[in-house]
């Protein structure tokens, strides 16, 4: 009778679990449903999803926007920065009345938005795009009316929550192709603390770090023929004891680089 009972008052909360899950996890509007009843949704397509830090000076943030229910009134597009795990204040950026419509906004301009120039922009920063959608209803809506899957058709986004990444420009200005030598140090004498610097090369990376010692050296070998190589930083624990020279091909010495090292040499 015990373990009867057990199973029944295992069986009810299991029950009311699923119940609860499936209340918090349904998603409050419809998009795509009856005309009466579809949310004022907005979704975005995007010309590139990355761009380059040596890019930002003279590149765009471009797209088309579009309410596939033709049911929204405006959307008002935020802009904020989010760098080393920290966000900006979000900013004003621009409000869309008219759809389908191309969106195209210089990065110098979100930069000035966000009371930055471009150069304060570092590889590894996440530039972050919040909309909220007004439907012809008056409805206001944000990206926390919707459920983290809905993203109309693939190549397309919710314009309601939405990312461009910084990535480290290609190493330009030197030969390429040969043996690169890196050079690492750690001030305190145990490695590097969970840090690492990235060769990406034609695309495929190699990450190089060193778990104890005060020193480590890598020679990494950049094969011809290679069109791009971007080298970039990732942080771990204790900055300040991070230091590290980078030697080209030509033998030229690039650093050094830190305590303290930023995502990018270049």
């Amino acid at each position: 009778m015990k373990s009867n009972f057990k199973y029944i008052l295992g069986l009810s909360l299991l029950i009311l679990g699923i119940a609860a899950c499936e209340d918090e996890d349904k998603n409050p509007l419809n998009v795509f449903e009856l005309e009466d009843s579809a949310a004022p949704y907005v979704r975005i397509k995007l010309d590139e999803t990355i761009v380059a830090k040596g890019d930002l000076a003279n590149s765009t943030f471009s797209g088309t926007v579009d309410d596939p229910s033709d049911n929204v009134a405006s959307w008002d597009l935020s802009v904020t920065l989010e760098s080393g795990g920290v966000s900006s204040d979000t900013v004003p950026l621009a409000t869309i009345t008219e759809f389908p419509s191309d969106l195209s906004i210089p990065y110098t301009d979100i930069a000035s938005a966000l009371g930055i120039t471009v150069d304060d922009i570092s590889g590894g920063d996440f530039i972050r795009f919040l909309g909220e959608s007004t439907g012809t209803d008056g409805t206001v809506t944000t990206v926390a009316n919707y459920s983290a899957t809905l993203t109309g058709q693939p190549e397309q986004l919710q314009a309601f929550n939405f990312i461009i990444l910084v990535k480290c420009s290609p190493v330009s200005g030197t030969t390429v192709p040969g043996t690169w030598v890196i050079e690492m140090q750690d001030l305190y004498g145990d490695g590097w603390d969970g840090a690492f610097v990235t060769f990406e090369i034609d695309g495929a990376t190699t990450d190089y770090t060193f778990t104890a010692g005060d020193a480590a050296t890598f020679n990494v070998n950049v094969p011809e023929g290679t069109s791009s190589l971007v080298i970039s930083y990732t942080s771990g624990a204790f900055e300040e004891e991070h230091v590290y020279t980078i030697e080209t091909p030509d033998g030229e010495v690039l650093g050094p680089f830190g305590p303290n090292p930023s995502p990018c040499i270049n």
